[in-house]
């Protein structure tokens, strides 16, 4: 090929590119705002898709939802039209309000070419229970008081300061949380999952996954169950815990003054303890194939 060639080449190749970076995304919104009453013994019950949710607590009697709906499209029609497919609703019985955001088509419609994501801003009484299920999207709460119980697939989860009980259910949506007391349960699948300041009861079942759980404060149990997966824990003082292990094909990494008591040690299987006293709190631990790293 002549120079004359590959030059001319490559100003159609640059031109290509210039022209296609230069593809502006077009961007349209609708906003909805509602705030409900809310009951002692209400639940708020939320289904959504493709959704960032957000979720604190406030001194109101109310529910307070402010809904975002976002559609992305080169073509600015196409994107407005889109939004329109997506739709949201409120449902109020006796022990339930209910939010659902959803696609909707008519007989023959196309299916949307945008990219779609709803956006809500929750604020609930302290002492209101929450049920959230999200699909593709992320999760945060907030200072939230009360039952919460999550299910979530490849969603992002983050908790702060969070006091009741806790039940997770997740697939490809990692988990990181800064503070949570109370009855933990949390079951993980491809799910990474990190725990700082946590105290109360900590249950949890996880597969490949790498776990990492930081300053531990007043644990009075703590269970894991795990699957080819990593484990690492800082206890801090680990002599004020009775630790139990069940390891199988899996690496024991311990601080050298924390000695276990071995009834099985080989290639294939650990089964040990560490100080057996009823008084202590436990902390039991099982995993197959993986790493169990015990810090100070």
């Amino acid at each position: 090929m002549s120079k004359i060639l590959i030059i001319i080449f490559a100003i159609q190749l640059l031109g290509f590119e210039v022209t296609h970076a230069q593809t502006k995304i077009q961007v349209v919104s609708q906003k909805i705002s509602k705030i409900i009453d809310w009951e002692p013994g209400v639940t708020l019950q939320l289904k959504a898709e493709r959704a960032e949710i957000y979720c604190t607590n406030h001194l109101s009697q109310t529910i307070d939802i402010e809904v975002i709906i976002v559609a992305k499209h080169e073509d600015k029609s196409i994107a407005e039209a889109d939004l329109k497919k997506m739709k949201w609703m409120v449902d109020k019985t006796n022990k339930k309000i209910f939010l659902r955001n959803y696609i909707e088509l008519a007989r023959n419609e196309a299916k949307p070419e945008s990219d779609i994501k709803t956006i809500y801003h929750i604020k609930v009484p302290l002492n209101c229970a929450v049920d959230i299920s999200n699909y593709f999207g992320l999760l945060e709460l907030e200072n939230i008081k009360s039952k919460i119980n999550i299910n979530s697939e490849f969603s992002k989860i983050k908790l702060t300061d969070i006091n009741g009980e806790l039940s997770i259910k997740t697939t490809f949506g990692d988990i990181s949380s800064r503070g949570i007391n109370g009855d933990i349960h949390i079951e993980s699948n491809r799910s990474d999952i990190d725990l700082k300041y946590i105290t109360g009861i900590l249950d949890l079942h996880a597969i490949l996954a790498e776990i990492n759980i930081n300053a531990i404060e007043m644990v009075s149990k703590i269970n894991i169950d795990a699957e080819k997966s990593k484990v690492k824990i800082n206890t801090g003082d680990f002599n004020r815990y009775s630790f139990q292990f069940e390891l199988h094909k899996t690496d024991l990494i311990t601080p050298d003054r924390l000695k276990p008591e071995f009834t099985v040690n080989d290639d294939e299987l650990i089964v040990a303890s560490f100080k057996k006293a009823k008084e202590l709190p436990k902390i039991e631990i099982k995993i197959n194939t993986g790493t169990l790293t015990i810090e100070q």
